[in-house]
Protein backbone atom coordinates (compact mmCIF):
# COMPACT_ATOMS: atom_id res chain seq x y z
CA UNK A 1 0.00 0.00 0.00
CA UNK A 2 1.46 3.35 -0.62
CA UNK A 3 2.88 5.43 2.05
CA UNK A 4 1.81 8.61 1.40
CA UNK A 5 -2.07 7.19 1.09
CA UNK A 6 -1.72 5.84 3.99
CA UNK A 7 -0.54 9.43 5.57
CA UNK A 8 -2.58 11.00 4.02
CA UNK A 9 -6.03 8.92 5.39
CA UNK A 10 -4.42 8.64 8.63
CA UNK A 11 -4.45 12.75 8.91
CA UNK A 12 -7.96 12.81 8.68
CA UNK A 13 -8.99 9.05 10.39
CA UNK A 14 -6.15 8.05 12.72
CA UNK A 15 -8.55 4.95 13.78
CA UNK A 16 -7.85 3.54 10.75
CA UNK A 17 -4.48 2.14 11.89
CA UNK A 18 -6.40 -0.23 13.49
CA UNK A 19 -7.12 -1.53 10.12
CA UNK A 20 -3.50 -2.09 9.05
CA UNK A 21 -1.36 -5.01 9.31
CA UNK A 22 2.03 -4.78 10.36
CA UNK A 23 2.11 -1.45 11.28
CA UNK A 24 5.11 0.57 10.78
CA UNK A 25 6.33 2.80 13.66
CA UNK A 26 6.21 5.99 11.48
CA UNK A 27 2.52 5.53 11.03
CA UNK A 28 2.12 5.21 15.12
CA UNK A 29 4.23 8.36 15.52
CA UNK A 30 2.93 10.57 12.79
CA UNK A 31 -0.96 10.30 14.18
CA UNK A 32 0.61 10.81 17.92
CA UNK A 33 2.20 14.00 17.05
CA UNK A 34 -0.84 15.35 15.28
CA UNK A 35 -3.08 14.38 18.58
CA UNK A 36 -1.64 13.14 21.84
CA UNK A 37 -5.09 11.38 22.42
CA UNK A 38 -5.02 9.10 19.36
CA UNK A 39 -2.51 6.94 21.07
CA UNK A 40 -5.66 5.11 22.46
CA UNK A 41 -6.28 4.10 18.46
CA UNK A 42 -2.28 1.81 19.37
CA UNK A 43 -1.88 -1.26 21.45
CA UNK A 44 1.38 -1.50 23.79
CA UNK A 45 2.69 1.78 22.29
CA UNK A 46 6.22 2.01 23.19
CA UNK A 47 8.16 4.17 25.45
CA UNK A 48 8.98 6.84 22.18
CA UNK A 49 4.93 7.00 21.30
CA UNK A 50 4.11 7.35 24.89
CA UNK A 51 5.94 10.31 25.53
CA UNK A 52 5.23 11.97 22.67
CA UNK A 53 1.46 11.64 23.34
CA UNK A 54 2.23 13.38 26.91
CA UNK A 55 4.06 15.54 25.21
CA UNK A 56 0.91 16.76 22.98
CA UNK A 57 -1.47 16.52 25.93
CA UNK A 58 -1.16 15.47 29.24
CA UNK A 59 -4.46 14.34 29.88
CA UNK A 60 -3.48 11.31 26.56
CA UNK A 61 -2.74 9.14 30.00
CA UNK A 62 -6.18 8.12 30.27
CA UNK A 63 -5.41 5.90 27.52
CA UNK A 64 -2.21 4.32 28.18
CA UNK A 65 -2.78 0.79 29.81
CA UNK A 66 0.85 -0.40 31.70
CA UNK A 67 2.12 3.22 31.76
CA UNK A 68 6.08 3.74 31.53
CA UNK A 69 7.21 5.12 35.22
CA UNK A 70 9.08 7.79 33.44
CA UNK A 71 6.63 8.67 30.60
CA UNK A 72 4.20 9.28 34.45
CA UNK A 73 6.33 10.87 35.70
CA UNK A 74 6.64 13.48 32.97
CA UNK A 75 2.71 13.30 32.41
CA UNK A 76 2.61 14.97 36.25
CA UNK A 77 5.41 17.06 36.50
CA UNK A 78 3.23 18.50 33.18
CA UNK A 79 -0.37 18.30 35.10
CA UNK A 80 -0.78 17.22 38.47
CA UNK A 81 -3.79 16.10 38.50
CA UNK A 82 -3.35 13.75 35.66
CA UNK A 83 -2.07 11.68 38.49
CA UNK A 84 -5.71 10.69 38.73
CA UNK A 85 -5.83 9.25 35.36
CA UNK A 86 -3.11 6.76 35.39
CA UNK A 87 -4.17 2.91 35.66
CA UNK A 88 -2.03 1.49 38.74
CA UNK A 89 0.50 4.41 39.39
CA UNK A 90 3.88 3.63 40.83
CA UNK A 91 5.01 5.07 44.16
CA UNK A 92 7.38 7.27 41.87
CA UNK A 93 4.49 8.71 40.05
CA UNK A 94 2.85 9.45 42.66
CA UNK A 95 5.69 11.46 44.30
CA UNK A 96 6.39 12.92 41.52
CA UNK A 97 2.94 14.43 41.68
CA UNK A 98 2.79 15.41 44.99
CA UNK A 99 6.08 17.01 44.38
CA UNK A 100 4.13 19.14 41.73
CA UNK A 101 1.12 20.07 43.65
CA UNK A 102 0.31 19.18 47.15
CA UNK A 103 -3.04 18.33 46.09
CA UNK A 104 -2.43 15.54 44.37
CA UNK A 105 -2.92 14.17 47.50
CA UNK A 106 -6.56 13.94 47.00
CA UNK A 107 -6.31 11.00 43.99
CA UNK A 108 -3.79 8.28 46.17
CA UNK A 109 -5.98 5.85 48.24
CA UNK A 110 -4.90 5.59 51.75
CA UNK A 111 -1.58 7.89 51.17
CA UNK A 112 0.84 7.39 54.07
CA UNK A 113 2.00 9.41 55.87
CA UNK A 114 4.94 10.30 54.87
CA UNK A 115 3.36 11.35 51.59
CA UNK A 116 0.61 13.46 53.05
CA UNK A 117 3.49 15.41 54.97
CA UNK A 118 5.06 15.70 51.80
CA UNK A 119 1.85 17.33 50.07
CA UNK A 120 1.18 19.55 53.18
CA UNK A 121 4.77 21.05 53.10
CA UNK A 122 4.01 21.68 49.23
CA UNK A 123 0.93 23.30 49.83
CA UNK A 124 -0.58 23.69 52.81
CA UNK A 125 -4.10 23.79 52.23
CA UNK A 126 -3.66 20.10 50.78
CA UNK A 127 -5.07 18.87 54.04
CA UNK A 128 -8.27 19.56 53.16
CA UNK A 129 -7.72 16.77 50.95
CA UNK A 130 -6.47 13.99 53.81
CA UNK A 131 -9.14 12.79 56.07
CA UNK A 132 -8.28 12.46 59.82
CA UNK A 133 -4.52 13.61 59.52
CA UNK A 134 -2.31 12.59 62.13
CA UNK A 135 -0.68 15.54 64.80
CA UNK A 136 2.53 15.16 62.80
CA UNK A 137 0.73 15.97 59.25
CA UNK A 138 -1.53 19.16 61.36
CA UNK A 139 1.88 20.61 62.67
CA UNK A 140 4.05 19.76 59.09
CA UNK A 141 0.48 21.68 57.51
CA UNK A 142 0.34 24.57 60.06
CA UNK A 143 4.26 25.13 59.90
CA UNK A 144 4.22 25.62 56.55
CA UNK A 145 1.08 28.68 57.42
CA UNK A 146 -0.36 29.06 60.23
CA UNK A 147 -4.11 28.81 58.13
CA UNK A 148 -4.13 26.04 57.33
CA UNK A 149 -5.68 25.34 60.45
CA UNK A 150 -8.84 26.48 59.01
CA UNK A 151 -9.03 22.94 56.64
CA UNK A 152 -8.55 20.74 60.05
CA UNK A 153 -11.42 19.42 61.50
CA UNK A 154 -10.63 18.49 64.81
CA UNK A 155 -7.34 19.72 65.54
CA UNK A 156 -5.43 18.38 68.26
CA UNK A 157 -4.70 21.25 71.01
CA UNK A 158 -1.05 20.98 70.10
CA UNK A 159 -1.66 22.02 66.61
CA UNK A 160 -4.15 25.09 67.72
CA UNK A 161 -1.49 26.03 70.04
CA UNK A 162 1.51 26.21 66.98
CA UNK A 163 -1.17 27.95 65.03
CA UNK A 164 -1.80 30.58 67.50
CA UNK A 165 2.07 30.77 68.23
CA UNK A 166 2.42 31.52 65.27
CA UNK A 167 -0.06 34.32 64.58
CA UNK A 168 -2.74 35.24 67.09
CA UNK A 169 -5.43 35.79 64.27
CA UNK A 170 -5.58 32.17 64.24
CA UNK A 171 -7.96 31.92 66.26
CA UNK A 172 -10.44 33.01 63.95
CA UNK A 173 -9.92 29.85 62.16
CA UNK A 174 -10.52 27.76 65.42
CA UNK A 175 -14.06 26.86 65.73
CA UNK A 176 -14.28 24.97 68.74
CA UNK A 177 -12.14 25.75 71.72
CA UNK A 178 -12.97 25.77 75.62
CA UNK A 179 -11.39 28.59 78.67
CA UNK A 180 -8.87 26.12 79.50
CA UNK A 181 -7.48 26.42 75.83
CA UNK A 182 -8.08 30.21 75.41
CA UNK A 183 -5.96 30.57 78.52
CA UNK A 184 -3.22 28.85 77.14
CA UNK A 185 -3.67 30.52 73.91
CA UNK A 186 -3.37 33.75 75.68
CA UNK A 187 -0.31 32.65 77.51
CA UNK A 188 1.28 31.58 74.08
CA UNK A 189 0.46 34.70 72.37
CA UNK A 190 -0.45 37.90 73.97
CA UNK A 191 -2.05 39.13 70.51
CA UNK A 192 -4.76 36.95 70.76
CA UNK A 193 -7.03 39.17 72.64
CA UNK A 194 -7.11 41.46 70.20
CA UNK A 195 -9.34 38.95 68.02
CA UNK A 196 -11.24 37.69 71.32
CA UNK A 197 -11.32 40.20 73.10
CA UNK A 198 -14.97 41.22 73.68
CA UNK A 199 -15.95 37.87 74.21
CA UNK A 200 -13.42 37.04 77.74
CA UNK A 201 -13.52 38.94 80.87
CA UNK A 202 -10.63 40.60 81.99
CA UNK A 203 -9.63 39.23 84.90
CA UNK A 204 -8.39 36.23 82.97
CA UNK A 205 -6.42 37.83 80.69
CA UNK A 206 -4.69 39.54 83.39
CA UNK A 207 -4.36 36.04 85.64
CA UNK A 208 -2.66 34.37 82.77
CA UNK A 209 -0.43 37.49 82.06
CA UNK A 210 0.24 37.65 86.01
CA UNK A 211 1.44 33.84 85.19
CA UNK A 212 3.08 34.35 81.88
CA UNK A 213 5.55 37.76 82.97
CA UNK A 214 6.81 35.98 86.48
CA UNK A 215 8.62 33.70 84.32
CA UNK A 216 12.24 34.30 83.90
CA UNK A 217 12.51 32.53 80.29
CA UNK A 218 9.42 35.11 78.84
CA UNK A 219 11.10 36.07 75.30
CA UNK A 220 11.75 39.70 74.40
CA UNK A 221 8.79 39.53 71.48
CA UNK A 222 5.93 38.62 74.16
CA UNK A 223 6.80 41.92 76.28
CA UNK A 224 6.82 44.44 73.15
CA UNK A 225 3.34 42.27 71.67
CA UNK A 226 1.84 42.99 75.46
CA UNK A 227 2.90 47.00 75.94
CA UNK A 228 1.99 47.66 72.53
CA UNK A 229 -1.03 45.91 72.93
CA UNK A 230 -3.74 48.99 72.58
CA UNK A 231 -7.03 47.36 73.28
CA UNK A 232 -5.77 46.23 76.30
CA UNK A 233 -6.48 49.00 78.43
CA UNK A 234 -4.54 48.54 81.89
CA UNK A 235 -1.49 50.48 83.45
CA UNK A 236 1.03 47.91 81.46
CA UNK A 237 4.22 49.46 82.42
CA UNK A 238 3.00 48.93 86.84
CA UNK A 239 1.72 45.89 85.62
CA UNK A 240 4.94 44.76 84.67
CA UNK A 241 6.71 46.08 87.43
CA UNK A 242 4.93 44.72 90.23
CA UNK A 243 4.16 41.14 88.73
CA UNK A 244 7.13 41.14 85.98
CA UNK A 245 10.21 38.62 86.73
CA UNK A 246 13.71 40.08 86.66
CA UNK A 247 13.90 39.20 83.16
CA UNK A 248 10.69 40.95 82.15
CA UNK A 249 11.75 43.81 83.84
CA UNK A 250 14.87 44.13 82.04
CA UNK A 251 13.12 43.61 78.88
CA UNK A 252 10.71 46.50 80.21
CA UNK A 253 13.81 48.83 80.75
CA UNK A 254 14.96 48.22 77.25
CA UNK A 255 11.50 48.60 75.36
CA UNK A 256 10.94 52.36 77.16
CA UNK A 257 14.66 53.06 76.06
CA UNK A 258 14.02 52.29 72.25
CA UNK A 259 11.01 54.07 71.97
Amino acid sequence: MNKEYVLNKLKDQPQYIQELDDVEEDFKLFIVKNNGNNIKYIKNPSKELQIEAIKKNALAVQYIDNINEEVGIISVKALWNSLDLIKNPTDKIIEAAINTKGWAIQFVHNPSEKLQILAVKKDYDSIKYINNPSEKVQLEAIGNYYAAIRFIKNPTLNAKIKAIRLQGEGINYISNYDLDEIKIFIYENINVVKYIYENIDISLVTDVLIDKIKEESIDEKYIRDFLDLEILEMDKINFVREYGSTTAKKLLVDYKLSM
